[in-house]
């Protein structure tokens, strides 16, 4: 297979390769190339696209952006009561979907990463889960953090002059 690279210079005569002149291959390179960019253009813009969504965890784990998402408790009402409990920025469909867009469920078992715009949820038995997955990474580590927290406020009560 010959390649051949155009030049863009006009005084080169132009080579015969079999009949075929080097415009006509230079034109077909071009060709390529602009459907070779237009594909990388796509891929990028998937990427991007991609990026925009609440995956939890394509941020580094800091427990401290993490709190419960209710900020009040659950009415008997239900509907769009439910909602008023729960940050503004959980209705948006990316990120709803991650909770079923049930804010009660969010409410009940939900953490929200405000500054990233994520949340997790911790339904009973995420103990049992995968360690390796995002929502056990931010459950044990919230939980883990909530009882320390316990644990220190306790201590300092019993023995005040410790530190």
């Amino acid at each position: 297979m010959i390649f051949y690279y155009p030049v863009p210079s006009a005084s080169i005569p132009a080579m015969n390769l079999g009949g075929r002149s080097t415009m006509r291959i230079s034109g077909m390179g071009e060709k390529s190339v602009v459907v070779c960019l237009r594909r990388l253009s796509a891929l990028v813009s998937i990427l991007l696209a991609s990026a925009v969504q609440a995956f939890p965890c394509d941020q580094p784990i800091m427990i401290s952006n993490w709190s419960f998402c209710a900020t009040a408790n659950v009415s008997d009402e239900g509907g769009d009561a439910d909602w008023k409990i729960v940050p503004a920025w959980t209705r948006e469909k990316a990120i709803s979907a991650y909770f079923g867009n049930d804010p009660r469920l969010l409410a009940n078992h939900g953490l929200c990463n405000a500054k990233f715009h994520r949340v997790v949820l911790c339904q009973p038995g995420w103990q049992t889960g995968n360690p390796d997955e995002c929502s056990y990474l931010v459950c044990s580590g919230y939980y883990s953090s909530l009882v320390g927290k316990e644990e220190r406020e306790d201590y300092l009560r019993d023995h005040p002059t410790a530190q």
